[in-house]
């Protein structure tokens, strides 16, 4: 027990220096997943407006939106990640990808 115990540390080890890369990847993941969702209510409250002004509100949201849902998820993600111990670490990182493989399937992505 003690050896899987060592391994699971180790490999926690080699993730911890790329949190902020899985923080994020996984962010960057769920954006894709939900993007449409977010896109579409955006769409439709701003449907009705005139055409130039619809266009420059959702170029807008996208350039300015999508920034700051990555700027304040990723942090979030690496945070809670960050505070996870060493033994849970690998596990928790391969756990939140698999989830979000499952939001992806339930989404119909894959």
């Amino acid at each position: 027990m003690e050896a899987i115990v060592d391994f699971l540390v180790m490999l926690s080890g080699f993730t911890r220096p790329y949190l902020h890369e899985i923080g994020l990847s996984m962010t960057a993941t769920l954006l894709v997943i939900f993007g449409t969702d977010i896109t579409n209510f955006v769409k439709s409250q701003i449907g009705s407006l005139k055409y130039f002004m619809r266009l420059t509100l959702f170029i807008i949201f996208c350039a300015i939106g999508f920034t700051l849902l990555t700027s304040y998820l990723m942090p979030f993600i690496i945070g809670i990640l960050a505070k996870v111990d060493d033994l849970w670490l690998f596990l928790a990182v391969v756990v939140g990808y698999y989830l979000i493989g499952v939001l992806a399937q339930r989404k119909g992505l894959i």
